[in-house]
């Protein structure tokens, strides 16, 4: 059963500004390592000795970076079996129609592994093996998607909570929750049955369209009529901008894995995983950016990154994240991670967002 891995890279991880940016996402940029994480991404999606039947990889993205995908591409050495190129953003049920509905066309019985482009995998060994030992749950009509074992009561993620076991490593879904304050993540942790949700799918192309015509009827048929208006130049499809503007934008999660009955979840599965969302999560994979390592006197549990041969010294801090790129710097405490957004609020008011 051929399985065909289709890669989300649409999004502008502005939790990364300044390095991430609308212009050059993060799933671009060598944030943590001397390749980006779509590059990552790509290579630990490359057929290899372990039995996986891997299909080149399809892309879907907005059509604003295709030179960054095709230049990676590339340099990772992979043809692409298919570059989707959505006009507008539309949301992660969008994206699904789209690969259920593309892979369908070419290959009825195909698996699609849907997966985001800017996380980090350190051990791609134990993501590969889950994705095997979890074919056999998705080819009896599951939506299966992958838990991360929890390590700590983390507030910025949604949780999936197991029920009844179906498989090796494999339950059906309990619920889905949403990102929780500090107290629920502690109780969740304490339970034991709830993983990370990271957003990663494996099903049966059919199965998909099969629920999404039940749950969100209006997503497929709109999404189909988009793909059927496709202009396409070899492997590159510019989807056509008014027929896909027209999608309703809902994800996955709130328009599918919610309402179906067969949602599955595998794990938690241990691969070193990272969302690479926040500026310490880049500082838990232990990761020091730049060419010129920082100065950090009675300093603690800071994060600095910095670029093009800056020198950072920090004196008597603490909790601070010190990000620099291209001219620009960042200066926060840890605990407003999340709040990186107010600083782009800021720039687009004072007409500043294609400068920085």
């Amino acid at each position: 059963m051929k399985i065909y891995p289709v890669i989300m890279c649409g999004g502008s991880g502005t939790r990364l500004w300044p390095v991430s940016t609308s212009r050059t996402p993060k799933q671009f940029v060598n944030l943590v390592s001397d390749t980006s994480l779509f590059s990552q991404t790509v290579t630990r999606l490359a057929p290899g000795s372990d039995g996986l039947d891997l299909a080149e990889p399809i892309i879907i993205s907005n059509a604003r970076y295709l030179d960054l995908i095709e230049t990676q591409l590339d340099a990772a050495g992979t043809s692409p079996l298919a570059i989707l190129l959505e006009p507008c953003a539309r949301n992660t049920a969008a994206v699904a129609a789209l690969a259920a509905e593309f892979v369908g066309r070419i290959d009825p019985d195909g698996l699609v592994l849907l997966l985001p482009s800017d996380h980090f995998i350190g051990d791609p060994g134990a993501f590969r093996k889950a994705i095997a030992d979890a074919v056999d749950v998705a080819n009896a009509g599951r939506i299966v998607t992958f838990g991360i074992a929890p390590d700590r009561p983390e507030t910025g993620f949604g949780y999936i909570r197991a029920g009844a076991q179906i498989g090796p490593s494999a339950f059906a879904v309990d619920s889905f929750r949403e990102k929780p304050d500090h107290a629920t993540a502690l109780t969740y942790l304490a339970d034991g049955h709830y993983s990370w949700n990271a957003g990663i799918f494996l099903f049966q192309a059919g199965q998909m369209r099969a629920e999404l015509a039940t749950h969100a009827p209006d997503v497929l048929t709109s999404t189909q009529a988009a793909l059927d208006k496709t202009v396409a130049d070899g492997p590159v499809h510019r989807i056509d901008d008014v027929a896909f503007a027209a999608v309703r934008s809902v994800s996955i999660d709130y328009a599918v894995m919610e309402h179906t009955t067969n949602a599955a979840v595998f794990g938690p599965l241990s691969c070193a995983w990272s969302d690479v969302g926040t500026w310490p999560a880049v500082g838990d994979l232990q990761i020091v950016g730049g060419s010129v390592q920082p100065v950090l006197i009675d300093s603690e549990n800071c994060t600095v990154h910095s670029e093009q041969g800056t020198l950072i010294a920090a004196l008597g801090v603490e909790d601070l994240v010190i990000a620099v790129h291209d001219g620009t710097v960042l200066v926060m405490s840890k605990s407003r991670a999340q709040d990186v957004s107010l600083v782009i609020e800021a720039l687009k008011v004072r007409g500043l967002t294609d400068k920085y």
